[in-house]
């Protein structure tokens, strides 16, 4: 069952920094953190864009740029390939992740096709999907998981109940995980394992004695004579009794 949630808000209430708070938190608890998260890029204290991170690798390429080429989002625009380059591998591996961060689900992100449906699949997962996401598209993604609106009243709070629920969530996985191992019952009963195989041995005989049986009625019904056999071997007794009385 999807466990996603998504936390909006107004632009610089916070959304990224709890991101990379949670993010820090689960992997020092030993969870498994995929996804990406998207800093700013400044040119003397003013930003001029964003780059796209791994959470992972931490491999990092440039989101968009008031000098790049590509569609345009306000001032900036977006480098398509250099997106995907990165966002796409991290939420194709969302197996190997105990959760999924995204950092954001926004107007540039969504420039990309192809990020579009990574996303979709990630969504219909089993694993956890922790994202920032516009307010443009709360309608649309919302309905997918909960939506959490940031304020600077429940900035602690959300951090810490998400970080709580991820966890739990993890416990629940491998203690789910750790029973099913110990109820796992054979794969398919005649191919492997003692009994089978004692149940085929004690089916020989049987099979022995049925085809020796249909062997004898082969040769019985072989050397069994025919009406026109039968009939010659009458005339040759009767020949006899003739010569017997003199006929």
């Amino acid at each position: 069952m999807p466990q996603n949630f998504f936390i909006t808000g107004l632009p610089k209430s916070g959304k990224t920094t709890v991101l990379s708070r949670i993010v820090a938190d689960l992997r020092s608890h030993g969870l498994r953190v995929g996804g990406f998260i998207s800093p700013e890029e400044k040119t003397h204290g003013t930003r001029t864009g964003f780059y796209v991170k791994d959470i992972d690798s931490g491999e990092i390429s440039l989101l968009a740029d008031v000098d790049a080429n590509g569609p345009r989002v306000s001032k900036y625009h977006v480098d398509v390939k250099s997106f995907e380059d990165i966002a796409l591998p991290s939420l194709r591996r969302f197996k190997d992740y105990d959760v999924i961060v995204i950092d954001e689900i926004g107007r540039m992100e969504l420039k990309s096709q192809k990020f579009s449906e990574a996303l979709d699949r990630v969504l219909e997962s089993s694993t956890p999907l922790i994202a920032s996401l516009h307010s443009d598209y709360v309608d649309r993604y919302g309905q997918s998981g909960e939506v959490i609106f940031l304020e600077d009243n429940n900035r602690e709070e959300t951090y810490r109940e998400l970080v709580d629920r991820i966890k739990s969530i993890g416990r629940a996985v491998r203690s789910a995980g750790r029973t099913k191992a110990r109820g796992r019952k054979p794969l398919i009963a005649g191919r492997t394992g003692k009994k089978p195989a004692a149940k085929a041995k004690e089916a020989e005989p049987k099979q022995e004695k049925r085809r020796a049986g249909r062997k004898a009625a082969a040769r019985k019904a072989a050397n069994k004579p025919g009406k026109k056999e039968a009939g010659k071997k009458g005339d040759g007794f009767m020949q006899s009794i003739k010569d017997l009385l003199g006929f």
